[in-house]
């Protein structure tokens, strides 16, 4: 279920949101919606990226918060030059989330 919200925006990112939504043939709020949706992914991949780096997550842990797969979090991994470190203690971690959930 949506709520409405409302926002203040500057004349400039207005006149910009409304030229993307016209090349994308899309009305404002769709753009405004799908825009929203792939910051919040961008922040929840750069927040787990931190707590991967910080040793505070295991990758699949970590993934799992990014709501990507394994895979595709150890790829945004090696774009963003983040050693990849995998113990034992980490497989073992991974082993029991994938079980238990």
């Amino acid at each position: 279920m949506s709520e409405p919200i409302s926002l203040r925006l500057p004349r400039e990112t207005i006149e910009k949101l409304d030229k993307l939504a016209n090349r994308e043939h899309k009305d404002r709020s769709t753009l405004i919606r799908e825009l929203l949706g792939t910051g919040i992914q961008e922040k929840d991949i750069e927040h787990a990226v931190e707590q991967y780096r910080k040793g505070q997550a295991t990758s699949w842990k970590a993934a799992q918060q990014a709501r990507v797969s394994l895979w595709k979090f150890i790829e945004i991994l090696r774009e963003k030059g983040v050693l990849i470190q995998y113990s034992e203690h980490d497989l073992e971690e991974d082993l029991r989330a994938l079980t238990e959930g």
